[in-house]
């Protein structure tokens, strides 16, 4: 009996010849966050704390062969987190869409992130997201427009010209009696061994905030996008970076980014812009990296509002234990001008009330493992 069992268990498992495979892949990434705010006044406050958030995921992707060459290939990544949940974990919580590629390069539908999201990491590899704890330079670069759209058809050109590739994005939105929200990307990227350089223009008609809906962090001053739709209002974003890679293991990165939104046809333009500087360092185990990122002064209707800006630093180094896990050490520094209240950019780093002027800090020790 006990035979018998055990075959039907295994039968149960056995994938048919006829099924594509899929593959299962992830990332956990945990830490320890020790941050402050300080701002001389009644908002002061430390806190110590096992960080829920590293930005952990759960994903499934596959491919299928198609006619005359083009191939199907489709991913589900899925946002997790280790401690408390949030309501922005869950399945389909991240990238999921279905896409063909051929000869004529890749299109793909579905829930995506914007050409602008991974523009740092792919243009510019010493910028990276800081998953050891929320603090990155990204509030900063692009004051919360990087995004997921969850109605977008994305193109892919084939590389040409040597290491030339043309990227194009439309956000099919949304449409009622009141307004008709809609959004179009393009990027133009350069890729050789020696040096990256590429390009980003973003639009979104109807709402003035990047993919229709309030970005938390990205306020300052009562600028916030409070108001996610309304005729005539639009948000537009210009990014250019480029990074240098003088010697294997030395990476030297530069940004810059201009956003432009307004809330509806009678408010307020406001424009702004940032620029960063980043280094990263990779030997053996040992990987060191380092950013500076400036976000200037705001401009309303093209009149500089002054104190309005911010800087950020941030330091990590980061240990391979394995091929699949690192130790992560993080320290991050936003400080800012007398009228700004930037806090750490992603939502659960954010510690507390900011006022103008305040200045937080955050160290933080983590681990991350792939699979």
């Amino acid at each position: 009996m006990s035979r018998i069992l055990a075959v039907a268990v295994a039968s149960a498992f056995v994938v048919p010849s006829a099924m594509a495979e899929v593959t299962v892949y992830g990332s956990l990434r945990t830490f320890v966050e020790y941050a402050k705010i300080s701002d001389n006044g009644t908002n002061d406050l430390t806190r110590t704390r096992l960080g829920p958030d590293g930005n952990s995921r759960l994903g499934f992707k596959g491919t299928d062969k198609l006619d005359n060459g083009l191939q199907l290939y489709w991913l589900v990544e899925n946002r997790v987190q280790i401690g408390e949940p949030n309501a922005m974990n869950g399945f389909n919580s991240r990238d999921t869409y279905v896409g063909v590629r051929g000869n004529f390069g890749e299109l793909q539908v579905g829930k995506q992130s914007d050409l602008g999201d991974s523009f740092p990491s792919a243009i510019a590899p010493a910028f990276t997201r800081w998953n050891a704890n929320g603090a990155d330079p990204y509030p900063f670069l692009v004051s919360g427009d990087s995004t997921r759209l969850n109605n977008a058809a994305k193109y892919s050109s084939p590389v040409f010209l040597g290491g030339l590739q043309a990227l194009a994005l439309y956000d099919f939105g949304a449409k009622t009696s009141t307004y008709n929200y809609y959004g179009y990307q393009a990027s133009l990227i350069y890729k050789s061994p020696m040096f990256r350089l590429g390009a980003v223009y973003k639009r979104n008609d109807d709402t003035n905030v990047m993919g229709g809906t309030n970005v938390a962090g990205s306020s300052a001053t009562g600028y916030a996008p409070t108001a996610a739709f309304a005729p005539e209002a639009f948000y537009k974003t210009y990014r250019l970076g480029g990074n240098l890679t003088p010697v294997e293991g030395v990476d030297i990165s530069v940004l810059w980014n201009r956003y432009v939104r307004r809330a509806s046809a009678t408010a307020t333009e406001v424009k702004q812009d940032s620029w960063g500087l980043g280094a990263g360092y990779k030997t053996g185990k040992h990987h060191f990296t380092t950013q500076y990122v400036k976000l200037n002064d705001r401009k309303d209707n093209g009149q500089s509002q002054s104190d309005t800006g911010a800087y950020t630093v941030i330091g990590q180094y980061k240990y391979s234990l394995s091929k699949q896990t690192s130790a992560i050490l993080t320290l991050s520094r936003v400080k800012n001008d007398g009228q700004a209240t930037y806090n750490l950019d992603h939502p659960s780093a954010q510690i507390g009330t900011i006022n103008k002027g305040a200045s937080i800090t955050a160290i933080a020790a983590g681990i991350q493992t792939d699979f």
